[in-house]
């Protein structure tokens, strides 16, 4: 083998080695990123990593995005609801923290079967500035599946939009 051979090998290993360096290095940073966040101001979410791309939805403030990547300042979220994915600037989302997590993780005991003290608006979002989804009588049982604030989040078994009720207007059946 002569030397200019032995160079060239040595140039393409050393490519090699550093690209695969810099695709592990990308795998770490995309873990350190993925994760729960909350929005803090109301997000567009982008069908693209930048503001050329249109915007799918809006988020509003204080909810619960899950982060599976970063391209640039732009992160990418995935729902866990089978809405389309997308993309929210860093600058209007936050990590939720190992304490806030945990502390998120405690609300989980909130969940379980409630039913209505009184007819009660269902919200889009936990605080009345959300629209009102629907009405629920009172007496209706009703499948909370965890707490944020004095909200409680209502899922429906039978298909009906997800929702939020006042804590003050439910009763923890037994």
């Amino acid at each position: 083998m002569k030397l200019s051979e032995t160079r060239e090998n040595s140039g393409f290993m050393f490519s090699a080695i550093i690209a695969s360096l810099l695709l592990l290095a990308g795998e770490v940073f995309a873990q350190n990123v993925a994760g729960p966040y909350t929005t803090t101001a109301e997000a567009q979410v982008r069908n693209g990593p930048g503001n050329d791309y249109a915007v799918i939805a809006t988020i509003p403030n204080n909810t619960k995005v899950n982060v599976v990547g970063k391209e640039g300042r732009w992160l990418r979220i995935e729902s866990k609801r089978g809405r389309q994915p997308g993309y929210i600037d860093e600058q209007f989302v936050r990590p939720l923290s190992t304490s806030t997590a945990k502390a998120s993780g405690s609300r989980s005991t909130m969940a379980g079967a409630y039913t209505t003290t009184t007819t009660v608006n269902l919200r889009a979002g936990p605080g009345t500035q959300h629209k009102v989804l629907r009405k629920i009588p009172r007496g209706v049982k009703i499948n909370v599946v965890r707490a944020e604030g004095d909200w409680l989040r209502v899922e429906s078994k039978s298909g009906n939009p997800p929702g939020y009720v006042h804590k003050n207007y439910a009763r923890r059946l037994p």
